[in-house]
């Protein structure tokens, strides 16, 4: 099997095998090059294609996408896919992700080859036009620019990692050292949410949710009727808030060895 790099010159071939063999519950078009060619927190992406038949990115020890085209899987190459890749991770990568994990359906690929299941996550789906009074904006004055002083703030509180992620955000929320939110940091095209948190000394006052309605108002007003709050395990908290359900479980692997 031939494998090699890929370059943005390769996105139409990327994206006819990403659009074929896409099995994930969400569209994957309007954020192929942000999945396949932009930085993580680890760094910049590696990608590597197998003919015009499958796709693997990875970043760091992390495993972003893997796809071959339905007519040629059986063939092994999804397996040369992942081991010329070498991830210590599957899913779960910090900064730039398309999903938290895997779906439950793809993890017996990976547990068939040597990873563990290490955990489980949720993406939420919150109706932004069923939600009150999300339309209307809540607290529009809480929209603000993600300047030095907000991702200090960040930094500081939550780690670089979200302070990468949130650096990519197109809008963002913030009460000053005390809580903020923002919304397609990744994904942008998709109308997702988060990342999101309030310092350790102001927690249980409230702020999380006033920032999340205020978040969700925004991406109303942007045109969207569904939100995507990713990769949480705080159903409880989002249902209380805007009402938002469980959509889709993913699963997280780590190489055993």
């Amino acid at each position: 099997m031939v494998i090699r790099d890929a370059s943005p010159s390769d996105l139409p071939l990327i994206r006819e095998i990403l659009t074929s063999a896409n099995d994930a519950p969400y569209d994957i078009a309007p954020v192929l090059e942000e999945k396949c060619f932009g930085p993580g927190a680890s760094g910049p992406p590696r990608v590597r294609l197998y003919e015009a038949a499958g796709i693997a990115v990875s970043c760091g020890r992390y495993l972003r996408l893997l796809a071959v085209l339905p007519e040629r899987r059986g063939e092994g190459i999804g397996t040369a896919l992942l081991r010329d890749s070498g991830p210590a991770i599957i899913g779960a990568e910090p900064g730039n992700y398309f999903l938290p994990g895997v779906t439950e359906r793809a993890a017996g690929f990976f547990t068939r080859r040597g990873y563990l299941e290490t955990g489980a996550t949720w993406n939420l789906h919150a109706d932004l036009w069923s939600a009150g009074d999300l339309a209307r904006a809540p607290r529009p004055d809480l929209e603000t620019p993600i300047d030095a002083s907000f991702l200090d703030f960040v930094r500081r509180e939550f780690g670089n990692a979200w302070a990468f992620e949130v650096s990519k955000a197109a809008a963002g929320f913030y009460i000053p050292d005390v809580a903020f939110a923002v919304i397609e940091a990744n994904n942008r095209g998709l109308g997702s949410f988060g990342p999101t948190g309030v310092a350790k000394a102001h927690r249980g006052k409230g702020h999380g949710r006033t920032l999340l309605r205020a978040a969700l108002a925004a991406l109303a007003r942007r045109g969207y009727t569904r939100g995507i709050i990713p990769w949480t395990d705080a159903l409880d908290f989002y249902r209380r808030s805007c009402g938002a359900e469980p959509a889709h479980r993913f699963v997280t692997l780590k190489v055993s060895r």
